[in-house]
Formats: C-alpha cells, sequence, structure tokens
C-alpha cells in the first residue's frame, strides 16, 4: 500500500552523518572501509562455519582447518568492527545518570570518557604490537599461520578505536554542537512513522 500523495515518507539515512565524515573524503573512505572489511569478514566465517558443518555431518570427513580459521576470522571481525562502531559513537552506553545532569556537565562527562577510552586504547594497542613481535615464532596448529597475524587484529582494533576517540574528543572539545547524545546517534537515521 502506498502513501497518499504529500504524506511524509521516510527519510533515508544521511550519507556522511557526522562532521568528520563531511569535512575529510580520507575519514569517510576509511569509515566505509572499516565497514565493508567487517562485512566481508562476517561473510567469511559464515562460509567457514558453513564447510565445517558440511564437511562434518554431510560427508563424515571433517577438515581439521575451518573452526581455526572461522575463530581467527571472528576474532578479526570483532576488532575492525570496533573501530567501525568508536567511529559512528554506537557504543553500549549507560546514560541514566548522564542524561539526568544539565548539557555542559554530561558534556564534560562525555569528554572524560572520551580521555578514559583514547588512553586505554592507545596503549593496548602498544601493549598488543609488543605481544605480537614478541609471538612471532609461533604457529597455529591446523593452519600454521603465525599467530601474530591473530594478535595483530588486536593491535589494528584498537589503533583504530583510538584514532576514532581522539577525533571523537576533538569534535566534542571545538563542535559540541556536533556531537550527538546516544540516543540522538541512534535515531539520527531512524524513519519517521507516517501520520
Amino acid at each position: 500500500m502506498s502513501a497518499p500523495a504529500g504524506a511524509d515518507l521516510p527519510e533515508e539515512a544521511p550519507e556522511a552523518p557526522d562532521l568528520l565524515e563531511r569535512r575529510s573524503r580520507g575519514y569517510r573512505f576509511l569509515v566505509d572501509v572499516e565497514r565493508v572489511v567487517s562485512c566481508l569478514l562476517l561473510a567469511g566465517v559464515l562460509v567457514a562455519v558453513l564447510l565445517q558443518v558440511l564437511t562434518r555431518y554431510v560427508f563424515d570427513s571433517p577438515l581439521s582447518w575451518t573452526e581455526e580459521i572461522a575463530r581467527f576470522l571472528l576474532v578479526w571481525l570483532t576488532f575492525v568492527a570496533a573501530g567501525y562502531v568508536m567511529s559512528r559513537r554506537l557504543h553500549i552506553v549507560v546514560d541514566l545518570l548522564v542524561d539526568r545532569l544539565g548539557r555542559r556537565a554530561s558534556r564534560l562527562v562525555d569528554a572524560f570518557a572520551g580521555i578514559v577510552v583514547l588512553t586505554a586504547s592507545a596503549t593496548l594497542s602498544v601493549a598488543g604490537a609488543v605481544f605480537a613481535a614478541g609471538s612471532s615464532s609461533l604457529l597455529a596448529p591446523a593452519t600454521g599461520l603465525p599467530l601474530t597475524v591473530v594478535y595483530a587484529a588486536a593491535v589494528v582494533g584498537f589503533a583504530l578505536v583510538a584514532l576514532h576517540g581522539a577525533l571523537n574528543l576533538y569534535v566534542a572539545l571545538r563542535h559540541p554542537e556536533e556531537m550527538p547524545g546516544a540516543v540522538e546517534a541512534l535515531t539520527a537515521g531512524a524513519p519517521r512513522s507516517i501520520p
């Protein structure tokens, strides 16, 4: 059933939802790459798991490497998607107390949280790089892949979270009017109901 002429139709989600993506093609490209890589990794996990189930239960001849590949792809998916989610400020937030504070106090709490996330993710990225470099001689048992490939996921993911955290903090401090709250970020592209 189509809406009558003149009725409000749902708006499409904005192409560039925030200040950084509107101002920088490079940043928008990075966010798009994170989203595409996350989708490809998810598809890879699905294929690996389906292949594992098919060879184990249909052909009764399981492949030894499918479980390991699925696990490694899931690790990479987790960390790359964490960077993407940070770029969109869509991590789970409990803001019951912050909503009761005034606008200025909630911005201060948000800035403090941003500093904590930035510090923790940068520290974990550096520590992960040291750990990954130290494990270069370790190999995965089924695939023979160096475990550095797996541990590098944490380095990349935490570096992406730190980068997006730093840029979000910059926008929060320099352009506070551009920083939506958690609810506004979720509902910015949500369609409006037709009256």
